[in-house]
């Protein structure tokens, strides 16, 4: 008998205050269907090869929960984790999520970021074949000569992803690898940025959704779940996010 592949953990990073997109929370952006920004990035996260997602909150966490769980549900179980002290910057997101998911066994972690609403989930299945057949410390995305995300980093990397401090993610630690990276090839949405009015207004018109993984993940396909789970209580403002344009 062939044993099962070893889990695959994917993290969403998405406590940053988006400040660059002031007044705007650019993950509570609409696209013209009415799907918030991180709700599609959400959906083309679960459609990947991921066995386990967790998604990291901070900055207005009630918003965003609220926008999760009303387009609920997703093809995968989806838990939700708060970065308490998310406005130090992106690494106290990575620990958090980290930390969420200390108790899960996974062969590596899928860091993804919140801002990726046209994310290829068979850009996804990419990096996991490729994680899984050579076992590199961290495989990435390259388009035009140029990384991205999302990032697949080896279990075996974790402790030193732990030690990053400040707004910073793992940029550093992927060029002291050098050559022990590997690279898979994206496309230009891996670089994708959406930190200005004018081009979360081009998103708000967009009608596009994640598109079809070119295969199933191992194993039997997951059962839907109802709901976002462990959710907490963040101490912040009520709200739920509002389609079409202008956002909240």
């Amino acid at each position: 008998m062939i044993p099962a592949p070893a889990p695959i953990t994917a993290l969403i990073l998405a406590a940053g205050q988006s400040s660059r997109s002031a007044p705007h929370h650019k993950l509570l952006v609409a696209d013209a269907t009415g799907t918030p920004m991180i709700v599609r990035t959400l959906q083309a996260v679960c459609i990947g090869a991921v066995d386990h997602v967790v998604i990291v909150l901070g900055h207005r966490a009630a918003e965003l929960q609220a926008a999760i769980d009303a387009h609920a549900p997703y093809a995968r179980p989806v838990n939700i984790t708060v970065a308490a002290d998310h406005a130090t910057g992106l690494s106290a997101s990575l620990r958090a999520g980290l930390q969420a998911i200390a108790d899960r066994p996974a062969a590596g972690v899928l860091v993804c970021l919140g801002d990726m609403p046209n994310l290829r989930p068979d850009l996804i299945d990419r990096l996991i074949t490729r994680h899984r057949r050579d076992t590199p410390p961290v495989t990435i995305p390259v388009h035009a000569g140029r990384q991205g995300h999302p990032v697949l980093w080896d279990r075996t990397m974790i402790p030193e992803l732990r030690t990053l401090n400040g707004d910073r993610g793992g940029g550093a630690l992927i060029r002291t690898l050098g050559a022990r990276a590997a690279i898979v090839p994206g496309d230009e949405t891996i670089h994708e940025d959406f930190d200005t009015p004018a081009r979360l207004e081009r998103f708000a018109v967009t009608m596009s959704s994640p598109g079809p993984s070119p295969g199933p993940p191992p194993g039997p396909p997951p059962e839907p779940h109802p709901r976002a789970v462990d959710r907490p209580r963040p101490g912040v403002g009520e709200g739920q996010a509002r389609p079409g344009w202008p956002p909240t």
